[in-house]
């Protein structure tokens, strides 16, 4: 099964729980890196209960979701996500899956944006 990146985009742009989780293997790994948290300790959301309670936590902020710069090959994909958040400020994160069987098993970002 191939990962099919065009449908996760959807998925992520129209905040879409439940087609967007339905991308995650039961034991997948989102790990953030984050302005404010040490390297040594990204956030982590480890198994699909704690990915979607984050992707529930997602869904519920105003904000539209934008992503660009998208890529897959293989095992891997790659993408950018921005949106600007009420008072102004720019918010923007790149983001690496490692996939299976056309399931994401790793989910890596790093997160950047004003403060």
């Amino acid at each position: 099964m191939s990962f099919d990146l065009a449908a996760y985009k959807r998925a992520v742009e129209a905040k879409n729980v439940e087609a967007w989780l339905a991308f995650y293997a039961d034991d997948a790994e989102w790990l953030e890196y984050q302005p404010a948290r040490p390297l040594a300790d990204p956030r982590r959301h480890c198994g699909r209960t704690e990915i979607r309670a984050y992707l529930e936590f997602i869904a519920g902020e105003p904000e539209p979701l934008v992503v660009s710069d998208e890529l897959t090959d293989g095992d891997r994909a790659a993408f950018a996500i921005w949106m600007t958040f009420a008072d102004g400020r720019p918010f923007g994160e790149h983001c690496i899956l490692t996939l299976r069987a056309g399931l994401i098993v790793r989910h890596v970002d790093i997160e950047l944006w004003d403060t």
